[in-house]
């Protein structure tokens, strides 16, 4: 399930989460922890890369726990101090300013040997932990957000009080937040970097466009093949399969909608506001299917009306059988069986009682949080489902009784919207697009990959897959 953020409590009439627009709008806090940032695996340099030079845009406020490219924290003496550790901000010119104040540092020893299962407060993993612990705390200490780390004490203690509240996240993990952020405020910049140094930007169309191409590699020559035989053919073909990427561009943004609504605090308008979207997402997920099962439906003229072409509809799967044996098995099997639960059960509600969104918390000191709560009748399927797709927790699903299950809507959204798009990309390769042609046409050259240009380049594909 997708953390919250522990936003810090600030003063000067901030608001809590840089996420909530208004007059009053805050930078993102990121704090790099510099000594773990180092022979990292391939995937977090890159994010690394990416939140480095995001870093420099005004949404972002970056320190560093060592001297370098940013002001860096520097903490007091450890050692000498008893009832508090002084921790101040340090410029490339020498100056400092924002300092802050950790308190009981002796305290945090003894938390530190507790999580690492030690009684000696001296041993080895005791020290190693308590740095770690003073790190994140002077963070705290400066009102910073995130601190992004790879230290494996943090990371797997994130869900202890005294290191929750730090947010630690792997870059991975940073990039797709500050990814986010950026959105919410309308700025789709994917590279940028300090005084004198360019910056590459995309409009929204563009990013979300670029994006879902990239998500959807085998889109290519199936969409290029319907572009061509749309000049062949008397009927909306072309229309037709757009319609499948632009709602999927829009389900990539529904999904952003309630992401950004997902790390603000939560009341009843934000729930409320999370379910328009979700309602609205799942509806896109279904019609981009069903507009391919249509298109499929003309590739191999299956006899049965085009209303009723549906991946769902057993008649239509069964007509595939014969004429589109590989698309069948794809369709009829057990995992696009499951998805399709996990998608058409939460959709088909629009029909009936809903998905009614209600208040979660797991103590009395502890923020709201919002789920939704699924109808009885679709919990048992719905749980098996996600249980063979990973785990019911990692779609957000949780049971409080018997009879009452619950989903949390930005996790089940994120996993959803990756499923679906696993299928479509499957649906779109095991078409075979070349019938859309009249029988002995002479087919085409068909793009089967993007362009290496200043939008489609591979660099700039990976670079928005990390941010998205």
């Amino acid at each position: 399930m997708i953390e919250r953020i522990s936003w810090p409590e600030l003063f000067e009439d901030k608001p809590p989460s840089p996420f909530l627009r208004g007059q009053q709008e805050r930078p993102l806090g990121v704090t790099f922890h510099t000594s773990t940032l180092a022979a990292l695996p391939e995937q977090e340099i890159e994010a690394l890369e990416a939140l480095t030079e995001l870093a420099y845009l005004s949404e972002v406020r970056a320190l560093q726990t060592e001297a370098g490219t940013f002001p860096h924290i520097e903490i007091g003496d450890f050692e000498a101090m008893i009832d508090h550790i002084p921790v101040k901000v340090t410029y490339a010119d020498g100056s400092t300013a924002e300092t802050g104040t950790l308190f009981s540092p002796k305290d945090l020893a003894k938390i530190a040997a507790e999580l690492v299962h030690e009684a000696d407060l001296e041993h080895p993993n005791t020290r190693v932990m308590l740095n770690d612990l003073v790190t994140a705390q002077a963070h705290c200490a400066l009102g910073q957000d995130m601190l992004v780390t790879s230290s494996p004490r943090l990371l797997a203690n994130r869900n202890e009080f005294c290191v929750r509240e730090a947010n630690p996240r792997k870059p991975t993990e940073a990039a797709k937040i500050v990814g986010l952020l950026l959105r919410s405020r309308g700025n789709y910049t994917y590279r940028a970097g300090g005084e004198g140094r360019l910056t590459s930007c995309f409009d929204r169309g563009l990013f979300y466009w670029v994006f879902v191409r990239d998500k959807l590699p085998g889109m290519w020559r199936y969409f290029s093949a319907c572009v061509e035989s749309a000049k062949t053919r008397s009927d909306d073909i072309l229309d037709l399969s757009q319609s499948i990427l632009r709602r999927c561009v829009r389900a990539v943004q529904a999904r952003d909608a309630i992401g950004q609504e997902f790390y603000c605090p939560h009341d009843n308008n934000v729930r409320d506001t999370m379910m328009y979207h979700f309602d609205y997402l799942t509806l896109l997920l279904t019609g981009a299917l069903d507009a391919e099962a249509r298109v499929a439906r003309r590739a191999y003229s299956v006899i049965i009306k085009e209303r009723y072409a549906s991946f769902r509809n057993p008649k239509y799967l069964q007509a595939l059988e014969h004429s589109a044996p590989q698309l069948y098995r794809l369709m009829s099997g057990e995992r696009s069986r499951d998805v399709m639960t996990l998608l058409y059960t939460l959709r088909n509600t629009i029909h009936g009682p809903g998905l009614p969104p209600v208040a979660y918390s797991t103590g009395i000191t502890e923020p709201e949080e919002s789920r939704a709560s699924v109808p009885t009748p679709y919990q048992d399927d719905l749980w098996r489902a996600a249980e063979r797709r990973g785990s019911a927790e990692r779609w957000g699903l949780t049971r409080w009784s018997d009879d009452r299950m619950f989903f949390e809507p930005y996790t089940y959204s994120l996993v959803l919207v990756d499923e679906c798009f696993s299928m479509i990309d499957a649906v779109a390769t095991a078409t075979d697009v070349d019938m859309l042609f009249p029988k002995g046409y002479p087919i085409p050259a068909l793009m089967s990959t993007p362009p290496d240009d200043e939008r489609f380049g591979r660099q700039i594909r990976k670079r928005l897959a990390i941010l998205a």
